[in-house]
């Protein structure tokens, strides 16, 4: 039997279910806080490289959370996308491809890995259990209000016919309503090209036309497949963040969640790595105070609740009314926060697509 350490004169047996990013890099962040956390990851993602449905695009900014856990950034670099196509508009980013599934092995070293899913045999001799499982949410109550963006990604080989190469890019000109192809690039000439919408049907048709349109300039392999859904639900419409239970024996048991089970993805992009290595920091800097930590997720991601309220405007519209100013404005702001440089006008002018779907949703562009 393991504890975690002293905490408040108490000692508590610690179970993360899930071992994401969100789950290891939070076991890593316990342990150095004198913690012995349990990692339960029974996950089977049926994909090539064992994670779910991800570009591997992420800040460069991520670099801080890896160092507080002794990691060096440039050890699981790809690609840099220092600079990136948005629907034709191209714009100097930070952005960048990772290993994702070395971090996340590197983020469980040393920590005690159980190769199954959290039964309740084994869930009742925690003290803490911690909802780590992302998308399936597996340990506490349904959220209040989900949104669940589906998504269809292939990693593909790109042979280029001539002298020009694959830029990294976002394109929402090619999905009809809310969604967008991505095309990241990975090193060696691979790349992950993916699409997600909300609502949207027809992934494969929609990504066979997009390499259509390349199929003039590059020769594309495809090596892997997968599918996968995104909670773009924002934190405070994933409440209840946690939930306290007695168990038989009348002990309390705290049940948390950390990162994508809790909605810490971007609703606008549906980027969740950064956020989601956030929100495994604020856990472990309010530990052992649940509302504590509740209050300083809702505070730290207020702004994903007010692009999930443009999200629900524009689903609510169908064709009555394009963005207001104020989602125009948080799609602006939601670029700047991700660091990308866009010229503000220029941007507002690329929001116009939105309005295409608006005023035409049953059109495929």
């Amino acid at each position: 039997m393991r504890y975690g350490s002293s905490v408040r004169g108490e000692y508590m047996k610690i179970a993360i279910a899930g071992g994401g990013i969100a789950g290891s890099f939070l076991a890593q962040l316990l342990q150095q806080n004198g913690h012995s956390p349990d990692v339960f990851d029974g996950m089977e993602h049926d994909t090539r490289c064992g994670c779910r449905s991800c570009g591997w695009g992420a800040p460069a900014g991520i670099e801080r959370y890896l160092a507080e856990v002794g990691l060096d950034l440039n050890e699981y670099l790809l690609e840099p996308m220092s600079s990136m196509n948005f629907d034709s508009l191209v714009a100097k980013t930070p952005l960048l491809t990772i290993d994702k599934p070395r971090l996340i092995r590197d983020f469980t070293r040393g920590i005690t890995l159980k190769r199954q899913n959290l039964g309740m045999e084994e869930a009742k001799d925690y003290d803490v259990l911690v909802d780590a499982t992302g998308i399936a949410r597996a340990l506490l109550p349904p959220c209040r209000s989900d949104l669940i963006l589906p998504t269809l990604q292939h990693r593909v080989a790109v042979e280029s016919i001539g002298n020009g190469r694959l830029e990294a890019g976002v394109y929402g000109n090619h999905v009809p309503g809310l969604g967008y192809i991505w095309v990241f690039p990975l090193g060696r000439n691979q790349y992950h090209i993916g699409i997600g919408g909300i609502g949207l049907s027809g992934l494969e048709s929609l990504m066979d036309r997009f390499y259509q349109d390349l199929s003039g300039r590059f020769a594309i392999t495809r090596f892997c497949s997968c599918r996968g859904d995104v909670r773009v639900t924002s934190p405070y419409y994933s409440t209840p963040l946690y939930r306290k239970k007695s168990r038989k024996d009348g002990r309390s048991q705290l049940i948390v969640g950390v990162g994508e089970s809790i909605g810490t993805v971007a609703p606008f992009t549906g980027e969740g790595i950064a956020h989601s290595l956030e929100c495994a920091k604020i856990f472990a800097e309010s530990w052992p105070d649940p509302e504590d930590y509740a209050k300083s997720v809702l505070t730290k991601f207020s702004w994903m609740k007010k692009e999930r309220e443009t999200l629900d405007y524009l689903l609510e519209q169908r064709g009555k009314g394009s963005p207001r100013m104020r989602d125009r404005w948080r799609f602006f702001r939601s670029a700047r926060r991700s660091g990308i440089g866009l010229p503000m006008l220029e941007a507002f002018r690329q929001l116009g697509s939105l309005s295409q779907w608006l005023d035409s949703p049953g059109e495929s562009r």
